[in-house]
């Protein structure tokens, strides 16, 4: 009954975002418009009231529908932090709908003011009154969360994972212009706090692989290019190009994508062309010019290694290019790391980094190897290992320069014995606990979910 009732809570909040961004943009007849005055207005006619209204709040960074609180999980996170953000941009702390008050046409105009509003508190109250909104209640945020660099990272994280999402599906919102701005601010936040967001590389998304892996490459690719002193303008290039350098999966039927099995040689065909397929998309998407020149060869060559081994295979003779040489260590650092269909049992980070060590010169950059595993540092972000006092962790963050190397941030997620505990955010720096073992299993082989692990120590 609980689930039922949290996906009419999601429903609910999807569609009240959907309202806000789109109401200014389309006709109340469009699809999109109606469809989310139709879910809200049916919430509040009863699927989700209690008592005699139904109230979407959000307090302290969390969000609240009737009281209760929303339950965060690896799919509907993103939702969450767009509408705090929403919620925080607008100085509100709550929206009441009355039922029986509330019409739709009131419930439009009620959106559009809001969408358009950039005033006061009171200038708000003072334009719902001019357009005569009735059954509908606003209350001001009376406690806006502050924003450490924590906090900022996982708001740009889930924001870019929303923004690749719709260039995949092809929405023209999300231009090139805003692709390249991302890249630019995970390179900001890099240069501030290489840890915090490396850290974050361990979310992933069984259902939805695509987009959290070429953020997660991004990430990565940006975060080893920081540590050579790229500059600011191939930054940009190797970001936008990391953010998209899978778009050509989109071309390929989801049955050869998601299937359990060993590929026949024909459906490794089609998987091969998505490097094509992709340039060939943006090719299209962005036409050339001196950006796109120096970025499109890495989504083109990011599968070639230095061996000459991937794929294309026509492009065999030529070596890869510097930008697709980092993004394929990245690109392989993430997969490996990621559980598929296909294979439930992924590489621990630290065998991930043992088989590039193992395969630098032949299929990866010497020097690109160096700096991505000084980058990932002693215990690779995922890694689970065993304290001095008996408990088991999961490194969550790398010390940061300061603090040495052996000292990462973890959270402790079972006892002495095994037993499970709800995940505890723990800076070995700061207390006198060690690590004295590092399991040779990947977090999911055990039975640890990272994704879920790390938005718990965000609650």
């Amino acid at each position: 009954m609980r689930d039922q009732v949290r996906f009419r809570e999601m429903d609910f909040i999807v569609a009240f975002l959907r309202l806000l961004r789109g109401v200014t943009v389309y006709p109340k007849s469009h699809p999109l418009v109606s469809g989310a005055l139709d879910v809200i207005m049916e919430a509040i006619r009863g699927g989700l009231k209690a008592g005699d209204s139904l109230i979407l709040a959000v307090n302290r960074g969390y969000s609240f529908v009737n009281a209760n609180r929303v339950e965060v999980t690896a799919e509907n996170y993103a939702f969450i932090r767009l509408l705090v953000q929403a919620f925080d941009d607008l100085g509100l702390g709550e929206v009441e709908f009355l039922p029986g008050s509330v019409t739709r046409d009131g419930l439009h105009r009620f959106f559009r003011i809001l969408a358009m509003h950039r005033g006061s508190f009171d200038g708000l109250l003072s334009r719902m009154d001019e357009e005569g909104v009735g059954g509908i209640f606003v209350r001001p945020c009376l406690q806006v969360p502050g924003g450490n660099i924590r906090d900022r990272a996982k708001k740009l994280y889930f924001q870019t994972l929303i923004l690749i999402k719709r260039y995949f599906e092809g929405e023209k919102s999300a231009s090139l212009v805003k692709i390249k701005a991302v890249a630019a601010y995970l390179a900001d936040l890099l240069r501030r706090s290489e840890e915090t967001l490396i850290g974050l590389t361990v979310i992933k998304n069984y259902d939805d692989y695509t987009y959290n892996h070429c953020l997660n490459v991004a990430i990565l690719s940006l975060g080893l290019a920081l540590r050579l002193g790229m500059s600011k303008k191939l930054l940009v290039s190797l970001g936008t190009g990391a953010l998209v350098h899978d778009i050509g999966k989109v071309r390929i039927p989801a049955e050869i994508i998601n299937k359990p099995g060993i590929l026949t040689e024909d459906e490794w065909k089609v998987v091969k062309r998505h490097p094509v397929e992709g340039l060939a998309f943006l090719l299209r998407r962005w036409g050339i010019s001196r950006e796109t020149a120096r970025m499109f060869p890495a989504v083109l060559e990011h599968h070639l290694g230095m061996s000459f081994s991937g794929y294309p295979e026509f492009m065999r003779r030529k070596a890869p290019g510097f930008l697709a040489r980092i993004i394929h260590i990245a690109d392989f650092y993430d997969a490996v790391t990621t559980p598929r269909v296909y294979n439930k049992s992924p590489f621990s980070p630290v065998e991930a980094v043992e088989f590039l060590m193992d395969h630098s010169g032949d299929r990866f950059d010497p020097v690109l190897v160096k700096a991505f595993v000084q980058m990932m540092g002693f215990y690779p972000v995922g890694t689970v290992v065993r304290l001095s006092t008996g408990e088991w962790a999961m490194v969550v963050e790398k010390p940061s320069e300061a603090v040495p190397l052996d000292r990462p941030v973890v959270a402790v997620v079972a006892d002495d014995r095994g037993v499970p505990l709800r995940p505890r955010r723990l800076d070995l720096s700061e207390e006198p606990v060690e690590v004295v073992g590092v399991s040779d299993q990947s977090p999911w082989e055990i039975g640890l979910d990272p994704t879920q692990v790390t938005l718990t120590l965000s609650e």
